[in-house]
């Protein structure tokens, strides 16, 4: 009789290590799940900046830059989309800064062939 006893409980023990295993998995996929729908989020807000502003900012800029026979110019770099900031001589065109620096852009589209390698979707 002890010995039914004692397996019973141990076979409710397992029973319940497995079902505190299951809801941390399902915890721990809540807490991704929410993470993921953050940076989305995130990643939302930034890109979020109305055309009319970045142009009113652009043309502000470009203003205060005469004085210096300068000019800023904001392009799309096409192999991997970011925004490019350049500040450019105007009789020379010349690029005297440009945000993020060429050496990042090449970095960046290395990065991109490479996760295109490894996964058939891009996140």
């Amino acid at each position: 009789m002890d010995i039914k006893a004692i397996s019973g409980t141990q076979a409710s023990v397992n029973m319940n290590s497995q079902n505190v295993e299951a809801l941390d998995r399902k915890q721990a996929q809540r807490v991704q799940q929410e993470q993921s729908q953050q940076q989305i989020q995130k990643q939302e807000q930034r890109q979020a900046v109305p055309q009319e502003v970045l142009k009113e900012a652009i043309n502000n800029l470009n203003k205060k830059l005469e004085m210096l026979n300068s000019q800023l110019k904001v392009e799309t770099d096409e192999d991997t989309g970011m925004r490019v900031i350049k500040i450019v001589d105007k009789e020379t065109n010349e690029v005297i800064r440009q945000i993020p620096p060429e050496v990042m852009l090449k970095i960046a589209k290395y990065l991109d062939e490479v996760a295109g390698l490894l996964f058939n979707e891009k996140v």
